[in-house]
């Protein structure tokens, strides 16, 4: 799976020595790949073998390591529901089975792909490029087009709060990075509260903080909606265009899940599937 095509593969003495088996084992199973149209190989004889061709959904399935396992974050707003859409449906086209868990806060996602629970997490950019910052070994191996994660975010607030935003009571999800990093860059100075996500409609109808950072998209409680309010976001987010989008991030030392994104993640037909569900055109199916 991580030889390019074009490229030698490793000899049968090597292969025999990095699994620890004998040369004829090595043989039968290079056999088979070539039988099954797996890969399709050239000898050059004493310069050995090139890939010519190789099929990654069916070497995948020979690894027999099951679906391939994800991290998302909860449907719950369009752009998620169709990102799920658009992953799922996406490697079904390529013949890969993929499995979507559901987890809110990013940090908890990036704690399952550090404990091997799953093969790769979805997250915006700008979490990405900071987990990545913290841990080393991960790696993002694809990234989308802007806003596929936030088409946009708005404060939620109470009718009721004065109008000096300097003395909100915010609230934010200390599971986020997104949220930590934007509830601080717009609230800079404001008293924090830590809640989850889920929770701020209802806490802040009932007073225990007086705004937060909101995904526009997600449903506000219709029993609510007379005491709330929403206004745009005003603070510039970012300079970096794509901190928006939505990215894949993997163990770095997962050659195979890094060769599997490469040769066959398409961001574009994920991002056709994710804007069909978002304007009503399909259904979304995760």
């Amino acid at each position: 799976m991580t030889c390019k095509v074009g490229t030698k593969i490793p000899t049968t003495p090597q292969l025999a020595a990095k699994f620890s088996v004998g040369f004829g084992t090595v043989d039968k199973a290079m056999s088979v790949l070539k039988e099954t149209g797996a890969i399709k190989l050239q000898s050059k004889g004493q310069l050995g073998t090139l890939l010519l061709e190789k099929d990654m959904s069916a070497l995948w399935v020979m690894t027999e390591q099951g679906p391939l396992v994800g991290s998302s974050p909860l449907p719950n707003t369009i752009e998620f529901q169709g990102l799920a859409s658009g992953l799922i449906e996406m490697f079904m086209e390529q013949g890969i089975t993929c499995s979507l868990t559901y987890k809110n806060g990013g940090t908890i996602r990036v704690k399952q792909l550090l404990g091997g629970q799953c093969d790769f997490v979805i997250m915006s950019h700008m979490s990405a490029v900071q987990v990545c910052a913290e841990h080393p070994h991960l790696r993002i191996v694809s990234i989308m087009e802007n806003n596929s994660y936030y088409m946009d975010l708005i404060i939620l607030r109470r009718k009721d709060v004065t109008s000096d935003i300097t003395e909100w009571r915010i609230g934010f999800d200390p599971t986020s990075y997104d949220h930590i990093t934007l509830s601080d860059e717009i609230f800079s100075g404001n008293e924090k509260t830590n809640v989850h996500y889920g929770n701020i409609p209802y806490l802040i109808a009932d007073g225990v903080i007086d705004a937060a950072i909101w995904h526009s998209t997600q449903l506000v409680p219709t029993a609510l909606i007379d005491i709330l309010a929403v206004q745009q976001v005003e603070t510039p987010r970012t300079e970096n265009e794509k901190n928006m989008a939505a990215a894949f991030v993997v163990d770095g030392a997962r050659e195979d899940i890094i060769a599997l994104f490469e040769d066959q993640c398409d961001a574009g037909r994920i991002g056709k599937i994710q804007q069909e569900v978002i304007t009503r055109k399909r259904s979304p199916a995760y």
